[in-house]
């Protein structure tokens, strides 16, 4: 009866357990991204990015995709003599190449929402700052290096573009649905989803996505790194040849009159 009774109480904890590793566990939520490979082919314009994860009901969530850190160089402008000259140069580092954020409840991304670690707010104190930059710019220098940023759709905020799901039973479904430009650079993107229950953040996830060349892209690039002599007489043997094109086009216009 002794060694049928260890027996008993060693398949019960052994069940227990089996359960306890079973049992849902938010931080081990999901997190998926499609494509996971971005292929950058010839005719390159943009990919449509698809991301989805599960969250806990009656979470709110916030999506930020970003690429490795760059230092840009921003030509400051001056008002002198009636002509806007140039001032000087200043260089803006530890900023990512792609930044975008995406948040399910729009006050998360709203200025001034709080110490999160997403949103401009968190990147400006993040970057750095050096050259030609006198005091009075130190407002207006990170605001518009995003402007210009934004205008080549590089940096993005999507205030309530997290779209969340309800289920009657279980985790909830959040999907982010947007656009990544053709100006990408290959290389490998970080993908961050924080969890915010009442304002605070509980949880976060990572996975990434790659971005890669193919094609006639990636053939180039392999032939100026690895064969540069050659690269720079394919490339004047090209220039020569859609310039004796466009000549004989004009030529031939001309004729016509």
């Amino acid at each position: 009866m002794p060694g049928l009774n260890r027996i008993g109480w060693g398949f019960l904890a052994g069940l227990t357990l089996l359960l306890i590793v079973s049992a849902p566990v938010w931080a081990e939520g999901s997190l998926a991204v499609q494509p996971a490979v971005v292929e950058i082919s010839s005719f390159f314009s943009g990919v449509q990015m698809h991301i989805t994860a599960d969250v806990p009901p009656g979470c709110q969530a916030v999506l930020r995709v970003r690429g490795k850190r760059i230092e840009s160089e921003l030509m400051r402008k001056a008002h002198r003599w009636e002509l806007w000259l140039n001032s000087g140069e200043v260089d803006i580092g530890n900023t990512p190449g792609l930044f975008i954020a995406l948040s399910s409840d729009p006050q998360l991304l709203a200025p001034g929402a709080g110490d999160y670690p997403w949103g401009y707010e968190a990147l400006e104190k993040g970057a750095d700052f050096s050259g030609h930059l006198r005091p009075a710019e130190d407002d207006t220098i990170f605001k518009e290096f995003v402007e210009l940023k934004e205008r080549d759709h590089l940096y993005r905020l999507y205030p309530g573009g997290l779209k969340i799901k309800p289920a009657e039973s279980g985790p909830w479904q959040a999907e982010a649905d947007f656009h990544l430009p053709s100006r990408l650079k290959r290389g490998t993107y970080k993908v961050a989803l924080w969890i915010v229950r009442d304002g605070k953040v509980i949880e976060r996830r990572d996975t990434t996505f790659e971005v890669q060349r193919v094609g006639l892209p990636q053939f180039l690039h392999s032939l100026a790194v690895n064969h540069g002599i050659f690269y720079g007489f394919l490339a004047v043997v090209i220039a020569m040849v859609v310039g004796m094109l466009t000549g004989l086009a004009f030529q031939r216009k001309g004729g016509g009159h």
